[in-house]
C-alpha cells in the first residue's frame, strides 16, 4: 500500500507540475517579467505553507547542516525553473522538453554507481518507454532552431532536477516532514530569486491586472505547493528512481492544456506518446505491487512456453 500511495503522489506531482505554462505564460504576456513571476511564485507559496505550519504550531526548528543541505538542494531545484523557462527563448519548447526529460536516466545512473540500487528490467522497460513517449508528446511543433545557449541551459536542468530528486531521497533531510522540507525548499527558492531580481537591479516587477494575481496565486498554489510537497512524499514513499520516471505524466498534462487551452495542435504522434506514456506509467504501478513486475506478465495466460 505505501508503495502505491507512492506511485499515486508522484503521478499528482508530475501532472500538478504541468500546469505551469498554463498559469505562467497569462501572467508574463501581460507584463509580468520572467524573474518576478518565479519569485511570485516561490514567494506566494512559501507564505501560505508556512503560514498553515505556524497555525499547526509545528516545531520549525532545523540544524544547521538541514538547512544547508536544503538551501543547496533549493539552488538545484531553483536553477531547473530557471533554465528550463529560460531555454524556451532560444530553442523550441518541445526539444528542451525532451532532452530534460533525460533526468530519469540520470537520477537511476546515479543511483546504481552511487548508492548501489539494483534496478529491475521494469524499471528499464518504463524509463526507455516513458522517454520514447515524451519526444513523440513534444514533436508537435517543427524543429526549429537550436541554439548552443539554449541546449547548453536545458542540459543543466537534467543535472539539476535529478541532484535535487535524489538529494531529497539521500541526504541528512530525508526523514523530515513532508510539508516541513517543502517550506523550507520553497524558502530556499525565494531567498535565491529575490537575491537574482537584486542583483540584476530590475526591480519587482508590479501586477498589471487582477488576471495576472489570480494567474500568478494559482501557479504558487497547484504547480508549486502541491507538486513540490506530492513530490517530496512520494520520494519518501518509492525512492528517487520509481519518482523521476514518473515525471512523464508532467509532458502529458502540458501538452494536454496547450491543446485545450493555448489552441495547439495534437496529432497522431502526440496519440501515440499519450499512449506509450500511459503504458510506462502502467508498468510502473505494476511494478509497486507486491511480487514486483514480470515479464510473464505481458504474456497473455494462452501462450504457453515450450522448452
Amino acid at each position: 500500500m505505501r508503495q502505491l500511495k507512492g506511485v499515486l503522489l508522484a503521478m499528482i506531482s508530475s501532472s500538478t507540475f504541468g500546469l505551469i505554462p498554463l498559469f505562467a505564460l497569462p501572467a508574463m504576456k501581460e507584463g509580468v517579467g520572467l524573474d518576478s513571476v518565479l519569485f511570485y511564485r516561490f514567494a506566494i507559496s512559501a507564505v501560505v505553507v508556512g503560514v498553515y505550519l505556524l497555525l499547526r504550531r509545528t516545531d520549525l526548528r532545523v540544524t544547521l547542516k538541514e538547512f544547508g543541505t536544503m538551501f543547496l538542494l533549493g539552488g538545484a531545484y531553483a536553477s531547473t525553473s530557471l533554465f528550463l523557462t529560460a531555454s524556451y527563448l532560444y530553442i523550441p519548447s518541445g526539444v528542451a522538453t525532451t532532452i530534460h526529460f533525460l533526468y530519469p536516466v540520470l537520477v537511476t545512473a546515479i543511483m546504481i554507481v552511487f548508492f548501489k540500487d539494483k534496478i529491475s528490467l521494469s524499471v528499464i522497460i518504463a524509463t526507455v518507454l516513458a522517454i520514447g513517449g515524451v519526444y513523440l508528446l513534444s514533436s508537435g511543433e517543427g524543429q526549429g532552431r537550436i541554439s548552443l545557449k539554449g541546449l547548453f541551459m536545458v542540459l543543466s536542468t537534467v543535472v539539476t532536477y535529478a541532484i535535487y530528486i535524489v538529494g531529497v531521497n539521500k541526504s541528512c533531510i530525508r526523514h523530515m516532514e513532508g510539508l516541513k522540507m517543502t517550506f523550507y525548499m520553497l524558502f530556499c527558492c525565494t531567498i535565491i530569486f529575490g537575491v537574482n531580481i537584486l542583483v540584476k537591479g530590475q526591480g519587482l516587477d508590479m501586477m498589471p491586472s487582477a488576471n495576472a494575481v489570480v494567474h500568478i496565486f494559482l501557479l504558487s498554489l497547484i504547480p508549486t505547493l502541491v507538486s513540490d510537497l506530492t513530490l517530496i512524499l512520494a520520494i519518501q514513499h518509492v525512492g528517487s528512481t520509481t519518482a523521476a520516471i514518473l515525471g512523464c505524466m508532467e509532458p502529458l498534462t502540458a501538452v494536454s492544456m496547450g491543446v485545450l487551452f493555448l489552441e495547439e495542435r495534437f496529432g497522431i504522434g502526440q496519440i501515440l506518446g499519450v499512449v506509450i506514456v500511459l503504458v510506462a506509467v502502467f508498468i510502473v504501478i505494476l511494478s509497486s505491487q507486491p511480487g514486483h513486475f514480470s515479464m510473464k506478465r505481458l504474456i497473455p495466460s494462452f501462450i504457453k512456453i515450450r522448452r
